[in-house]
């Protein structure tokens, strides 16, 4: 099968040969226009094929990476940047329990609303901790310290 180019071009140089009988030079392009036409309906009708066939293999592509997706991004879902920006991760100084402290609970300690405990130890973390006195050692007599000198 030739291409559809060289049928072309086989067809103008039908066209311009000038020995030939118009009669039956119109007669021969005629079905050589018909062969072209048919030769060209069939590549679109193949072409039209493989588009379809494409656009399947497309959809299923797209539905397969919706499903991965669907995999690796679900437990993302439930994760709010908000929320991750306004947690915080804290060590508590008397048990080194870690601690996640809301940003919320954080404003009301500045506003000394409230006190934050650790869950563990429910020692204070944040907030108005009554500080116990610090008791001051009394200072204990000096022992007289033996003279030696003479």
């Amino acid at each position: 099968m030739s291409s559809l180019r060289e049928q072309v071009a086989s067809m103008r140089g039908m066209w311009k040969g000038k020995d030939l009988d118009r009669t039956q030079l119109q007669d021969e392009l005629m079905v050589e226009m018909l062969a072209l036409l048919n030769e060209m309906a069939d590549r679109i009708e193949e072409l039209e094929a493989r588009v379809d066939e494409n656009e399947d293999i497309i959809e299923a592509l797209d539905s397969d990476l919706a499903d991965v997706e669907d995999v690796i991004f679900d437990d993302d879902e439930d994760f709010d940047d908000e929320e991750a920006l306004s947690e915080y991760e804290i060590q508590c100084p008397h048990c080194d329990e870690i601690v996640f402290i809301d940003e919320d609970d954080l404003d009301q300690v500045a506003e000394e609303i409230v006190e934050i405990l650790c869950p563990e130890c429910n020692q204070v973390l944040f907030g108005e901790e009554e500080e116990e006195p610090v008791e001051e050692e009394a200072e204990a007599p000096e022992e007289e310290k033996p003279d030696y000198s003479g």
